[in-house]
């Protein structure tokens, strides 16, 4: 069966970076002669007849195409060219984008994890909490880009936020937390590169789950390098698990994201899907 490559693109993703990755990409494909068909902030109405993905975006915008096709049984491979590319740095390191373009046409094909939070799509991580407020209040701003743009908005968050009562229902156990932020891990990082699930696994069949309980100013401001570094899951505020399926309920909204996509709700239903996407990679087997 002959290729028939279907590439998506948000051209403003990036601050505008993505157009400049998309144009160079094209010349690669003319160059090989390779055929393809393009859509800008918009789907084709079936995949059907296309034999691989490729996405030139963040993770926002990856998001946005899972969401729209929901199960996708090509092969899918992604290009940097967000604000936030955590989920593409798993596969492609610090690729030079001819090194991801070639990722793009034949990289490996490795089975990965999804998860579903409330009725929608997420691949890389959902975080419920401090850094769902992180998110929302990020919402529109441009002035930064990857780690600067999180840690504007994180330092000046941190003075105000208040710890939300939940309960947490996992293997069958009921939990109470005073809790600052959970996150729902597939990826080690988000947020630019902060490494908040260190031993999290694409495709190892289960959530990495980290709770971080109420912890004071002084803390918040001493340990958030630590938690950039990922050298936090010893310290006492933190409690690691792994699963599958959980639930969150508060007596009020709770702020949140999935893979940096705001939402909010009080309570929140999280599942895994085992072996969901065909991802093409060059850093994993």
């Amino acid at each position: 069966m002959k290729n028939n490559y279907l590439v998506l693109c948000n051209p403003e993703s990036g601050k505008g970076n993505a157009s400049k990755v998309l144009a160079l990409f094209e010349q690669f494909l003319l160059e090989r002669n390779v055929e393809y068909q393009l859509f800008l902030k918009s789907y084709p109405l079936s995949i059907d007849g296309f034999t691989s993905m490729v996405i030139i975006g963040g993770d926002g915008t990856l998001n946005h195409v899972l969401n729209h096709f929901g199960s996708i049984k090509i092969p899918i491979a992604i290009i940097k060219g967000g604000t936030g590319n955590d989920y593409a740095t798993l596969h492609l390191g610090k690729a030079k984008l001819e090194e991801q373009f070639e990722n793009a046409l034949a990289g490996n094909p490795i089975w990965v994890d999804a998860g579903i939070c409330n009725g929608k799509l997420f691949i890389n991580g959902a975080g419920i909490g401090f850094d769902g407020w992180v998110v929302k209040s990020s919402l529109g701003k441009k002035l930064f880009t990857g780690m600067a743009a999180y840690y504007s908005t994180i330092l000046s968050l941190l003075l105000f936020y208040k710890e939300s009562k939940v309960q947490i229902t996992h293997a069958n156990e009921l939990l109470q937390s005073n809790m600052f932020m959970m996150s729902i891990a597939k990826g080690v990082t988000y947020g630019g590169g902060f490494k908040v699930a260190p031993m999290a696994k694409v495709n190892n069949g289960v959530f990495d789950i980290i709770t971080i309980h109420k912890i004071g100013l002084f803390n918040r401001l001493r340990y958030l390098p630590v938690i950039e570094k990922g050298k936090h899951m010893h310290l006492p505020f933190v409690h690691h698990m792994q699963g599958t399926k959980l639930s969150i309920k508060a007596t009020h909204p709770l702020q949140a994201h999935l893979d940096g996509e705001w939402l909010e709700s009080n309570e929140f239903e999280v599942e895994l899907l085992p072996n969901y996407y065909l991802f093409r990679s060059k850093n994993l087997s």
